[in-house]
Parts: C-alpha cells; sequence; structure tokens
C-alpha cells in the first residue's frame, strides 16, 4: 500500500504517492534539481518563460524522455507546436520520479497539478476533473511502459494555467511526460467555444502521433472523445481533499 504526501515550493504544488517512505527525499531532491537546471535556462535565454512558440528545433526527435530535461521541453515544444514551459509541469514531475527510481524505488506518483508521472506495478483509479463528468478511469500495471509513464491534463475552464481553449479537460497518455503536458496544452487550445462531437473529432485525428503519444482524451460540458490506447473511463466521486491545487 502506497502513501500520500504533499509538497509545495514556489510555483510547484505536488501529491507524491510512494511506498516506501525512504523515497521520497529523492523525488524532493528531483523536483528542486529540475526547477534548478530550468530557472537557470531562464537567467541565460529569458525568452523561454515567455514564448508560445517553439523557437529552438529538435531533429530526429526521439519518444525516450531523458534528464536533458531542457532538451525535451525543447523537444516537446517542436512537436506540439507550443511554447516550451506549456511542458514544465510534465517535466519535472517526470524528472522527480526519474530521481526516485534511480534511488532504488518500485514505485513513485508525482502529480504536478494534473500532470503526473508515475512508475511500477500498482492499480491506481484516477479522475478526471472536469465541470459536469465525474469520471476517471483505472490503471492497471499492464498498461505501464518499463520506464515512466504520464498523464497530464489541461483544462481551458478550470484552474489558473494559460489556456486559449474550452476544453473542461484534454488528457495525454505517453511514456514522455514532456510530449504529454505540451500535447495536452496544445490541444486543448484547439477546442473552441461552439465545437461539439464532430469538431472534437477532427481535433482528435489532427494532433494523433502514435509514435509519441499513447492516447488522447477530451472532455468538454457533457461531449467525451477519444483517440488512441485509453483506459476504459467510470463514474468516479471526487474527493476534493486529493485534488492537487494551490
Amino acid at each position: 500500500m502506497y502513501k500520500r504526501y504533499k509538497f509545495k515550493h514556489k510555483e510547484t504544488i505536488v501529491t507524491v504517492l510512494l511506498k516506501d517512505e525512504r523515497y521520497y527525499q529523492p523525488v524532493i531532491d528531483g523536483i528542486l534539481e529540475a526547477r534548478r537546471i530550468i530557472e537557470d535556462q531562464i537567467s541565460r535565454d529569458p525568452y523561454f518563460l515567455i514564448a508560445y512558440e517553439p523557437y529552438n528545433e529538435v531533429k530526429d526527435a526521439k519518444l525516450e524522455f531523458t534528464d536533458d530535461i531542457i532538451t525535451e521541453m525543447f523537444k516537446a515544444s517542436w512537436l506540439a507546436n507550443v511554447g516550451p514551459m506549456a511542458s514544465v509541469a510534465g517535466t519535472i514531475a517526470g524528472y522527480a520520479v526519474n530521481y526516485a527510481k534511480k534511488s532504488g524505488a518500485d514505485f513513485a506518483v508525482v502529480d504536478n497539478g494534473g500532470d503526473i508521472a508515475m512508475f511500477g506495478e500498482e492499480r491506481l483509479t484516477i479522475g478526471v476533473y472536469a465541470q459536469k463528468l465525474k469520471v476517471g478511469f483505472e490503471l492497471n500495471p499492464s498498461d505501464m511502459t518499463d520506464s515512466i509513464y504520464s498523464i497530464c491534463t489541461s483544462s481551458g475552464t478550470i484552474g489558473h494555467s494559460v489556456s486559449f481553449g474550452y476544453a473542461d479537460a484534454v488528457t495525454v497518455f505517453s511514456s514522455n511526460p514532456a510530449i504529454a503536458d505540451a500535447f495536452a496544452t496544445r490541444i486543448c487550445n484547439e477546442i473552441g467555444k461552439d465545437y461539439g462531437k464532430s469538431e472534437i473529432k477532427e481535433v482528435l485525428e489532427r494532433f494523433w502521433m502514435d509514435e509519441f503519444i499513447d492516447g488522447i482524451l477530451v472532455i468538454k460540458e457533457e461531449i467525451i472523445g477519444k483517440i488512441g490506447r485509453v483506459p476504459r473511463l467510470k463514474k468516479v466521486e471526487f474527493d476534493a481533499d486529493l485534488i492537487t491545487k494551490g
């Protein structure tokens, strides 16, 4: 059975799930190290913080998530056609989970404000917070890869993050948390105010990239759209205290 921890540092607010509390400090070390790397990049290149479009091409992009997180953020930016900071939360979560894994943990989850990175064999129920629908899914060990796995969500109607779209939730599944976060942001931006099922289907088909993304889920009011390998949805009850928020 796992334990739940909360941690806050500056803008980063996370929920951590671990079976062994010895790996809590490596997770925190990973979060702080990732923030240091990103803050150093911003001090050298202030445009990195404010860009809404990619400006550093990454050729021959690969799915693998590495510890070179600035390159990972540029890669995600280039693939999803968003600014590099669109992937910051997922990137920090992934880096922290990798820290725990390298320290010997066999299970870790970091939820960075709805952008989740994880690894290990543990059955989990994850809720997708939307305005009208209370839905979620059960993630089985068989759904996971040998490396870390990520489930990142962006919303145009909930939360304080910048979004230009109107989806209640766009959730992207990928083994690369930077890519998942960037595409969740981009796809959410594409969901218009009056979009219905057909328009949402067109957006899903346009942004589907099997090489980098396992699946995409879109929730807008009472409409659910999905493409690719998305776990079976089910009704869930939300405990507000379990939602990672500021």
